[in-house]
């Protein structure tokens, strides 16, 4: 073996594996050297030294913070990893990306270092970011969540929110905070119903409506202003789907036992019901005993809420 196929030739040592390397990881050891080897992925993006999109940067940051083991930004690289360099920057535009977490997504948590570089000969650096995987749903100032997958960044809708949120243990759906103000944006009827049901069943005459929402956990005290949560939405509101867009029940009817597809996809019958649940289940149980008495179709009920 000589001295050119010796195996510590080049940025790694012979023990290291950086194909499993965890982002913080990469992150800690990363030289200039080291960055071509690094493809861009679901550990690590690299951005150009030119300008900074602010923004765009904000997106990445609630990326990662939302991907399992976080990831690594670099400025100052192109889409290989060869690095481009920082100089060019400004002061104050190198102070606003430490900073500018604290406005555009304030709950990331990224460290940051300066990775030493030789661009066409002279000496310069890069700037790579550390954003660790929070455990809860992270969204930028907009607010928006995104999240890593591959070598792309994805938007979250408001359903893959929720999923996120439940499967993260946060706290749940349900007794979240709601954008709705109370009394004004729920049906007085059906709260009115529902309190006097538990009263009736309870034996408290004596309580208030507000009372009961609250020892119910619908409603909760904040700073003096009565909140409503989402099980209260999905129970009372007017417009429920301001803020669940899922909040809906849709009835088909078909001619036989199966729905079909393309051009044999064709429901005799097919209708949305929208509100809040009580509503919801009113108006498709209407329509389900309509469809009883005609027993030429077949009625399927698909529901989201």
């Amino acid at each position: 073996m000589n001295q050119m196929e010796l195996p510590f030739e080049g940025p790694f040592a012979v023990a290291d594996s950086p194909a499993l390397w965890t982002p913080r990881e990469i992150w800690v050891r990363l030289t200039a050297q080291m960055m071509p080897f690094f493809s861009e992925g679901r550990r690590i993006d690299n951005k150009g030294g030119a300008k900074v999109d602010f923004h765009d940067m904000a997106k990445y940051l609630s990326a990662f913070s939302n991907t399992p083991d976080g990831g690594v930004l670099v400025f100052g690289a192109d889409s290989d990893g060869n690095p481009t360099g920082c100089s060019s920057l400004s002061s104050d535009q190198l102070n606003r990306i430490e900073s500018c977490h604290t406005q555009l997504c304030p709950e990331a948590k990224p460290e940051f270092r300066r990775i030493e570089a030789t661009v066409n000969g002279k000496q310069d650096f890069c700037v790579a970011i550390y954003i660790p995987y929070v455990g809860r749903l992270i969204e930028t100032n907009k607010p928006e969540a995104w999240i890593r997958y591959g070598d792309t960044i994805h938007k979250m809708s408001d359903e893959e929110k929720q999923d996120f949120r439940s499967t993260r243990q946060e706290l749940t759906f349900e007794l979240s905070r709601a954008p709705y103000a109370f009394p004004e944006d729920f049906d007085d009827g059906i709260i009115q119903d529902f309190c006097d049901g538990f009263r009736t069943r309870e034996r408290r005459e004596d309580w208030g409506n507000a009372e009961i929402l609250r020892d119910r956990f619908l409603l909760a005290d904040e700073n003096g202003r009565l909140a409503p949560n989402n099980a209260l939405v999905l129970l009372a509101a007017k417009s429920p789907r301001k803020s669940i867009p899922g909040c809906r029940v849709r009835v088909q009817r078909f001619g036989d036992n199966t729905e079909g597809t393309g051009n044999s996809y064709t429901p005799l019958r097919d209708r949305f019901f929208e509100g809040n649940v009580v509503s919801i289940i009113k108006a498709a149980a209407q329509e389900l005993d309509e469809l009883v008495y005609d027993v030429t179709g077949n009625y399927i009920l698909d529901y989201a809420a």
